[in-house]
């Protein structure tokens, strides 16, 4: 887990800020009704199962690295936890889209913005974790297009 992701979540407006690689972190609540584990990491898969209360819902949104991942799943029987897992999801664009515009906060996590004539370095920059959150891909600006 890097330390950015941190800011990036303060940007976006956190209220708290626990890192999911820490179980003694003092900023963990005591139990929650529902966790979404975004990171892709099996540390946080394993937080979330840890803290979500008995019969509380845990969504699976991060992709996991391939192979075989670690994660405390008797929990999800001896807790009667839900993990449901979500991929894909298009149907929330527009929402999306609105939510982002109406909240300046989240311009934070927008690293750069880069014309399409350059992608395959805004490709380069989107996959180091430790220099952007976000990088958007500006189809618009390009005369030659």
């Amino acid at each position: 887990l890097l330390p950015a992701a941190l800011k990036y979540a303060r940007a976006a407006g956190a209220d708290v800020l626990v890192r999911a690689d820490d179980p003694d972190d003092a900023g963990w609540p005591a139990e929650a009704d529902a966790a979404i584990e975004a990171s892709g990491v099996a540390a946080g898969l394993d937080a979330c199962l840890r803290l979500v209360r008995r019969g509380g819902v845990v969504v699976q949104l991060g992709m996991l690295p391939p192979g075989r991942s670690p994660f405390a799943g008797n929990l999800v029987v001896s807790r009667e936890i839900e993990l449901r897992g979500a991929f894909r999801f298009d149907g929330e664009f527009d929402a999306a889209l609105d939510l982002l515009a109406a909240e300046p906060a989240f311009d934070a996590l927008v690293g750069a913005v880069v014309p399409v004539r350059d992608a395959e370095s805004a490709f380069e920059l989107a996959a180091d974790r430790s220099r952007s959150c976000k990088v958007l891909i500006d189809f618009g600006t390009d005369p030659a297009l």
